[in-house]
């Protein structure tokens, strides 16, 4: 949460963010746009070039036109109570540990259009390789734009943009086999798939609305409801959560599905948000299961 906003002159300062971490919050996988400038950290989102940094509990945002202040506390996530969260943890002997490993992280609120193309890259790549395909897919389709202070970049293009590319040329930009996954799941919203309502919808039937994109699995889609729809019980699993999993809960053993639906069901509403604390103790810890040690994998 936050205490104040103050604006003047297009920069935002919002004040009463201790907890707030920048840099766990850019590095950590759920956005691709953010690099690390003499500015601070430079980031674009919904079309528009910013940069943010935090001092003394106060985080400064700019240029920001005043019409903008709510989209970007509503972009950070600054009206939740993330102390509470942390209280929750550390209250569970089982996620304690992990509150260290994140603490200041936030999950923020995207774009859903670009969450779901960045996500659809996602799949088996790591984070600077998604970020390079992402660089270049603007770079070839995005609208151009220049900050105040003369640096250029590119917003994140559009879905009739996308769609018209051919898969050779998002090929040549490193998507790979995803290549007609991207442009077909850009015509269908470029065709009137309406993203925007999967916010309203249970998790369930939003999760079954994505897997009609080519390229959505059940990660995938979590990821897109968590980082971008509101769904803040959405719980992405990859091979970092699946290990922990087994280590925190079930004594290094896989969990069936009504066994992961009850732990989901006890961690409640913010469960998409402890996921975060959760992945990041397993990946910082390199964090394996009793048999994967046993079998000496990592």
């Amino acid at each position: 949460m936050y205490e104040k906003t103050f604006w003047k002159d297009n920069v935002l300062l919002v004040s009463g963010v201790e907890r707030l971490d920048l840099n766990r919050t850019f590095a950590c996988g759920q956005s691709f746009r953010w690099q690390r400038t003499e500015r601070g950290w430079f980031g674009i989102a919904f079309g528009r070039g910013i940069y943010a940094e935090t001092a003394e509990g106060v985080l400064r945002i700019f240029p920001c036109a005043k019409e903008e202040v709510p989209l970007w506390l509503n972009y950070f996530d600054l009206a939740r109570d993330y102390a509470a969260i942390e209280a929750q943890l550390c209250a569970d002997t089982r996620l304690c540990a992990c509150v260290p490993f994140a603490s200041g992280i936030r999950v923020l609120n995207q774009e859903p259009f670009e969450t779901l193309i960045t996500f659809i890259l996602s799949a088996n790549n790591n984070a600077g390789r998604i970020a390079g395909i992402v660089m270049r897919l603007c770079a070839c389709a995005g609208e151009p734009a220049v900050m105040q202070d003369g640096r250029e970049y590119r917003r994140f293009p559009t879905p009739e943009a996308v769609a018209a590319l051919e898969p050779e040329a998002l090929r040549s930009i490193g998507a790979g086999y995803r290549a007609p996954y991207v442009k077909e799941s850009a015509h269908m919203v470029a065709d009137g798939f309406d993203l925007e309502a999967l916010r309203a919808m249970p998790l369930a039937e939003a999760r079954k609305a994505l897997s009609a994109f080519p390229g959505v699995g059940p990660k995938v889609a979590d990821c897109i409801l968590l980082f971008s729809l509101g769904h803040t019980d959405a719980f992405p699993v990859d091979v970092w959560i699946g290990r922990a999993l087994k280590t925190l809960f079930f004594d290094g053993q896989m969990p069936g599905r009504q066994e992961t639906e009850r732990l989901l069901h006890e961690l409640g509403p913010m469960s998409g948000i402890i996921q975060q604390y959760v992945f990041h103790y397993a990946r910082e810890r390199k964090l394996a299961t009793k048999h994967e040690k046993r079998e000496g994998k990592q």
